[in-house]
């Protein structure tokens, strides 16, 4: 029994070591995992966040550049879970378009791309060409999501993070050493929670269209 134990702390000690040695790999919540109430992070940006009651209005979200606009038929509907699907939505058209330009300049060719709600990996590549990416990258700063598809595209090369894997990556991103430290401090953040509601005092704040 000490020795199952002892070979489950290795285990543990090692996949914690590998999370801060490949914060690109691992996600998840890490500490901090809260994020501040009507606010969301898209883009690397914390955006102001406005929820109306509109009855007459057909549910959505309205994006101005800095503010969320998110528009409800009744009290009882979900903000955040409107708010998640326009994040999924907007993560699935950018992250496709990107990693075809991206595909484009390194010269390599995948099959699908598929944005999921990802709890423990930011992305991943299988031996099939098939890229997976956790719809939470669209929150990150442009060049962190850019260098998770140079990331990805990188193992249609080299299916390891061997030496060579590196020198790819570095070709094509230099910095990548800072955005894997950025990986590393920032989980947090991107893996908070929503915190969006109606809140009719705020209504006058910024009128509906």
């Amino acid at each position: 029994m000490a020795d199952t134990d002892s070979v489950v702390s290795d285990v543990k000690l090692f996949i914690e070591r590998l999370k801060k040695e490949m914060p690109e790999v691992f996600g998840g919540p890490g500490e901090n995992a809260e994020t501040e109430s009507g606010k969301v992070l898209f883009q690397g940006k914390l955006c102001n966040a406005h929820v109306h009651l509109t009855p007459d209005q057909e549910e959505g979200i309205d994006f101005t550049g800095d503010t969320f606009n998110i528009y409800l038929q009744t009290q009882e509907a979900d903000p955040n879970a409107l708010m998640e699907k326009w994040l999924h939505d907007k993560a699935a058209e950018v992250l496709k378009a990107k990693t075809a330009e991206w595909a484009a300049k390194m010269g390599v060719e995948y099959n699908n791309i598929v944005i999921k709600d990802q709890q423990t990996l930011w992305a991943s590549c299988s031996a099939k060409k098939n890229i997976n990416y956790t719809y939470r990258i669209i929150k990150m700063p442009e060049a962190i999501r850019d260098y998770l598809i140079v990331h990805e595209l990188a193992h249609l090369v080299h299916m390891n993070h061997g030496a060579q894997y590196w020198q790819l990556v570095g070709q094509y991103c230099p910095d990548y050493k800072a955005h894997r430290r950025w990986l590393n401090e920032n989980r947090g953040a991107v893996f908070a929670k929503l915190d969006l509601k109606y809140t009719p005092e705020n209504e006058d704040a910024t009128p509906a269209n």
